[in-house]
């Protein structure tokens, strides 16, 4: 045995064997001093991070594998409207409607399974209006290489999303009614076509007067009444029909399922609803056309467009005998 004393060992010998003794006391003291300043070094650095991931702006949360949420942040917590101990130790089931976790744990599991990161955007319904993140979900593995946690920042893409969003709007909707543009009823027409939503039909509006309208009145009349056209045809068509402002004074509906009696029944509701109207400088010519079957959409958007042409230059007629029996 190391350091074991002979038998009638002199002083010499015991002095040796203490001071042999003393020096590894010494070393054992040292190396427990230098083990206990690395666990309060490690203690303190845990302790530094937590307070960084506590304190993050960014929601930071980490799942054990059956879906229990072993950490979350205050950003986390605050961002689905709960409290951190209402959320550690709970199952995402728990937290979240059962679609929407289901979908959420697919990607814990997966990273689970495949120790790989990856990244989702994920939509958190709010009282105050959604919510959307851009989460990574990254795999921790423990010393054996096997995933032991997950965890997972988000960064949030709310403003980013709704600006998509209104972009995505822009792009297809007018903007002073509030309709879909020229280019969307376009894109329609053309889905519509090999579709088999026939009988489908075809209206064409235009306004009478606009130009004299706005050079009498300004352009803000000639808005107005460009918005209550719009207004009425919202009124009189379904919710399902298409229905775009396609010019400065011009309007056009598609409308899908609905034959010639449908149709022509929808443009004398509109009618109506033009005459009620108590603003004479409001008239519009239309014209309406219907394929009954896989005709070209664009051959019956010229037919009904020659119908509202007709119809205008009928006004037109009219107005002028209206002019010149008021000179007899």
């Amino acid at each position: 045995m190391e350091n074991a004393i002979p038998p009638n060992p002199t002083n010499d010998q015991l002095l040796q064997t203490l001071e042999t003794l003393r020096r590894r006391v010494t070393e054992l003291e040292a190396a427990e001093a230098e083990r206990v300043r690395a666990v309060e070094a490690l203690r303190q650095s845990e302790e530094k991070y937590r307070i960084l991931l506590d304190d993050s702006s960014d929601p930071i949360f980490a799942f054990a594998p059956e879906g229990r949420y072993l950490y979350v942040n205050k950003a986390f917590a605050d961002g689905v409207g709960r409290q951190r101990e209402d959320i550690i130790d709970k199952t995402i089931w728990d937290v979240f409607p059962r679609e929407e976790a289901d979908h959420r744990y697919a990607t814990v599991k997966w990273v689970f399974e495949h120790a790989a990161t990856k990244v989702i955007e994920v939509r958190v319904p709010r009282a105050d209006g959604d919510r959307y993140y851009l989460t990574t979900a990254k795999p921790i593995l423990n010393r054996h290489g096997k995933v032991e946690t997950v965890i997972c920042i988000s960064k949030e893409i709310t403003e980013r999303k709704r600006m998509e969003q209104e972009l995505q709007y822009l792009s297809t909707h007018d903007t002073l009614t509030g309709l879909y543009n020229r280019n969307f009823f376009e894109t329609e027409l053309a889905r519509l076509q090999p579709s088999r939503q026939f009988p489908v039909s075809i209206v064409i509006i235009d306004m009478d007067n606009l130009k004299s309208v706005n050079d009498q009145f300004g352009h803000v009349a000639g808005d107005q009444l460009i918005q209550k056209v719009a207004q009425f045809l919202r009124e009189t068509f379904r919710a399902e029909d298409i229905i775009a402002r396609i010019g400065g004074d011009e309007f056009a509906l598609l409308l899908p399922k609905t034959n010639e009696a449908a149709v022509q029944a929808a443009v004398a509701r509109l009618r109506i609803k033009l005459q009620q109207n108590s603003d004479a400088r409001l008239n519009v010519s239309i014209g309406a056309a219907t394929s009954m079957d896989d005709r070209s959409l664009i051959e019956v958007m010229r037919i009904a467009d020659d119908c509202m042409y007709q119809e205008k230059n009928a006004h037109k007629k009219s107005v002028r005998q209206l002019d010149q029996n008021s000179q007899i």
